[in-house]
C-alpha cells in the first residue's frame, strides 16, 4: 500500500473569471452603443435639416409674395409700396387667405417675439394642401415657425430691401434657429 501524501494538482476550471466577464461586457457595450449613438445623431441631424429646409421655403415664399405685391402695384399704377407700408416700421406676417389660395395680405406683427407671427404644420388640412398656417392653438403638430417680413426703404420709393426671417426651436428644446433671406426690389417708375 502506498501511503504517500497526494500532491495537490491545480485543476483547470472551466468558465470565465469576473475580470474576463467585465472586459467582455465592456467591449460588447462599446460595440453596441457606438452605432446606436451614431444612428441617434443621424436622426437628430436629419430632423434639423428638415426644419431648416422648411424654414428656407417659408422665407422664400414670403419674398415671392412681397415681390408679387410690388409687381401688382406697378401693374395697377399704385404707390410702389402700397399694401407694404405697414412693414416699413415693424416686421409683418404674410397671411394667405385660408379660403382663397391666391389672396394674401401683409399684417404687422404686434410683437415679433410672441405668437402673432407663428406658423405651424396643420395635419387636418390635407385637402387644400396648405400645410403651414398661422397658429390659433389647435390641430398643429411639430415645430412652430415664426415668419416675419421686413421692408427697408433704401432710396425713398425707389429701392427697397426685403428681409424674410423664419425662426424655430427644435423639439429637443435647443437654442432658437433661424433662416434669413434677402431680396432687393426696384421701382420701375
Amino acid at each position: 500500500m502506498n501511503l504517500k501524501p497526494k500532491s495537490h494538482q491545480s485543476s483547470t476550471t472551466q468558465g470565465f473569471t469576473l475580470v474576463e466577464s467585465l472586459v467582455a461586457i465592456t467591449i460588447l457595450i462599446i460595440g453596441v452603443l457606438g452605432p446606436m449613438m451614431a444612428a441617434t445623431r443621424g436622426i437628430t441631424d436629419g430632423l434639423y435639416a428638415q426644419n431648416q429646409l422648411i424654414a428656407t421655403y417659408l422665407a422664400q415664399e414670403a419674398l415671392e409674395l412681397a415681390s408679387i405685391q410690388l409687381k401688382n402695384n406697378d401693374v395697377n399704377n399704385s404707390n410702389f409700396l402700397a399694401e407694404l407700408t405697414d412693414c416699413l416700421s415693424v416686421s409683418c406676417a404674410v397671411v394667405i387667405d385660408p379660403d382663397n389660395d391666391v389672396s394674401f395680405k401683409f399684417k404687422p406683427c404686434s410683437n415679433p417675439d410672441v405668437n402673432s407671427c407663428e406658423m405651424a404644420y396643420d395635419n387636418n388640412d390635407v385637402e387644400k394642401k396648405r400645410f403651414y398656417k398661422y397658429d390659433n392653438g389647435t390641430n398643429f403638430v411639430g415645430p412652430v415657425f415664426k415668419r416675419t417680413l421686413a421692408v427697408m426703404d433704401l432710396e425713398t420709393n425707389k429701392q427697397v430691401l426685403l428681409e424674410a426671417k423664419v425662426t424655430w426651436v427644435n423639439k429637443q428644446g435647443t437654442a432658437e434657429k433661424n433662416v434669413t433671406l434677402y431680396r432687393y426690389a426696384y421701382n420701375p417708375k
